[in-house]
């Protein structure tokens, strides 16, 4: 079963590779609303094929585009201070044949990229250095990496003339975390565990591997309650990181918060690693670490077909809307 729904990021943008983020509404004299729909647009001209590094684009060029990762945008429309587009992902080469309901009506597509619609949203402020981007899942796809690599890709193509480089525009973008969310899934997650590593050096010391690895439920006792009062302080410190540029919880020191659960025997065991583990009703596996908790936030809207147009966009803004003030994001979405 496919289900549909979305995920939200905020999104700054980049002089070329400076590490200021620029206010949105003036980007060297022009609003990147206006940048951003150019971009998507020329996106739509044809398909983009591979990764978009130079490297890349040489191997599309030697091997072709089987094994390839594919994108084209469409339907780019900018409603009031949004941008709504459509967007074709997928790879080349991923199935053999779309086959017809009777024999004689199949269709090799082999050389093809077969391919799902991915709606987006690209919300501004009227000021201030901070967007919200909203991406439309399927089952585990999100072409977020993509879309967003491509436009700094396209950016840096159009200003670059020869051995000459002008202005360009990166655009990066950081999952929206939601503290209650992450609760919840913690609590409701079909598969409750939680798990434990730790990590030696090979006799060579070429490499690090797994030498101790311990799985423990959270269904014992208080343990569940326990686990995401951790979780939910992995969540703050991170965004304290955040705004003050100091270190957030690292790794090692979650294993041992959670080793604290399971028992003091473990707490000992030098631990270098350790995750919340769940399983969404998808059956998507989600590890919920210190270092990574906001990409495990999709909020799904239905099952087997896609939902209508002005429910995905209703949605996002009734989501946006509620995290947004805790981001220190701005904006005014539209109404529909």
């Amino acid at each position: 079963m496919t289900s549909y729904g979305y995920r939200l990021f905020s999104f700054q943008v980049f002089r070329g590779s400076k590490r200021t983020p620029l206010n949105l509404s003036d980007c060297k004299g022009d609003p990147y609303q206006e940048i951003a729909e150019s971009l998507l647009k020329v996106l739509s001209v044809g398909t983009s094929v591979g990764d978009p590094t130079d490297d890349s684009q040489a191997l599309v060029m030697e091997e072709g585009t089987f094994g390839k990762p594919a994108l084209r945008v469409e339907e780019v429309q900018i409603v009031d201070n949004t941008i709504r587009a459509t967007v074709w992902a997928g790879k080349f080469g991923s199935h053999e044949k779309a086959i017809g309901d009777t024999a004689g009506t199949d269709t090799d597509i082999k050389d093809k990229a077969a391919s799902n619609l991915f709606r987006i949203v690209l919300a501004f402020p009227e000021e201030g250095d901070t967007g919200i981007l909203a991406v439309e899942t399927i089952g585990r796809s999100c072409p977020v990496s993509q879309l967003t690599r491509w436009m700094t890709k396209k950016s840096r193509d159009e200003a670059t003339h020869g051995t000459n480089e002008g202005t360009w525009w990166r655009i990066s973008v950081n999952p929206l975390a939601d503290e209650d969310r992450l609760a919840e899934m913690i609590r409701e997650g079909q598969a409750q565990t939680l798990v434990l590593v730790r990590h030696a050096t090979t006799a060579g010391r070429t490499r690090a591997v797994k030498d101790v690895e311990i799985t423990a439920s959270l269904a014992v006792s208080s343990r569940m309650e326990q686990a995401v009062r951790i979780v939910q302080g992995w969540y703050r410190s991170s965004k304290q990181a955040e705004e003050t540029q100091e270190p957030g919880v690292t790794n090692a020191q979650g294993a041992r918060q959670l080793a604290a659960l399971v028992g003091p025997q473990i707490v000992d065991m030098e631990l270098d690693d350790g995750w919340v583990q769940i399983e969404d009703p998808d059956g998507q596996v989600k590890r919920v670490r210190p270092t990574q908790m906001a990409d495990v936030f999709t909020y799904r809207l239905s099952e087997d077909q896609p939902p209508v147009t002005p429910r995905f966009y209703a949605a996002v803004r009734e989501t946006a809307v509620a995290l947004q003030l805790a981001v220190r994001v701005g904006i005014d979405w539209p109404v529909s």
